[in-house]
């Protein structure tokens, strides 16, 4: 008797011995990180009004980063090369990366991410066409893109992130002759608000053009729509535009 229970006191600490031993492994392993399109809020923005490198929330907690999208809404496209705008609230510069997925049933695949040495923040009103590193966009297809403001590449819970989502959609006949018909830019991007193609009005407002009246018009109406409150909607009007260069 005396024996076996020996035995089992022996076999007792080596089990203790192997948990104690797992414990102190998982301690010293690195956090896990969510699949980056977990990360983001669905809603266009940054959560809360916390910025990179701050703890404290701006007067009227304005997010740092807020997507160019109607109110954090899906928007659609007949373009498979769209026109992607953010706004970023703080001046310091910091790295930024942008990703593009595909919708494949009920989850979202990574088509393309653009990481860059040079591509940083800027305050304001950021812009990158399709054509700068990003693939031709299907007809039919859902996307989500995402915008990750980096604030500590060593820490990734830290950075910040905004999302939403673009569908591609089919040209109908109708607003096919319309365009067809219609020589001013400006013109089409009316008929293309009045087709609800948000993307499409979105790359007529912040194409690289000489700017006019009736340019800015269409900016400021564009920016009205997403602006949630009187404070976002004053500090994205009077945002400066930065097209992205690569």
């Amino acid at each position: 008797m005396n024996h076996l229970a020996s035995a089992l006191l022996k076999q007792q600490q080596i089990v203790t011995k192997l948990l104690a031993g797992i414990v102190a492994g998982l301690c010293f392993m690195p956090a896990i990180a969510l699949a980056d399109d977990d990360k983001a809020p669905s809603s266009g923005r940054s959560s809360g009004g916390r910025g990179c490198g701050s703890n404290t929330r701006p007067a009227a907690n304005v997010p740092a980063l807020i997507l160019i999208t109607p109110n954090g809404q899906s928007g659609k496209t007949v373009s498979p090369r769209p026109t992607f705008a953010w706004f970023v609230r703080d001046a310091a510069p910091v790295p930024l990366e942008f990703r593009l997925y595909e919708q494949d049933g009920d989850r979202f695949v990574l088509v393309q991410a653009i990481k860059d040495k040079r591509l940083r923040s800027a305050p304001g009103i950021m812009v990158l066409s399709a054509n700068d590193g990003l693939p031709e966009l299907t007809v039919g297809k859902r996307y989500r893109w995402q915008v990750e403001l980096v604030c500590n590449p060593s820490r990734p819970s830290s950075n910040l992130f905004a999302e939403a989502t673009i569908e591609v959609v089919p040209l109908q006949a109708g607003l096919k002759t319309q365009l067809a018909r219609s020589r001013d830019h400006l013109d089409r991007a009316k008929l293309y608000a009045q087709a609800n193609l948000w993307y499409d009005v979105l790359k007529t407002a912040f194409t690289p053009v000489r700017s006019t009246t009736r340019l800015q018009a269409l900016r400021l109406s564009v920016l009205d729509q997403v602006a949630l409150d009187p404070t976002e909607r004053q500090l994205l009007k009077a945002s400066s535009i930065h097209p992205i260069q690569r």
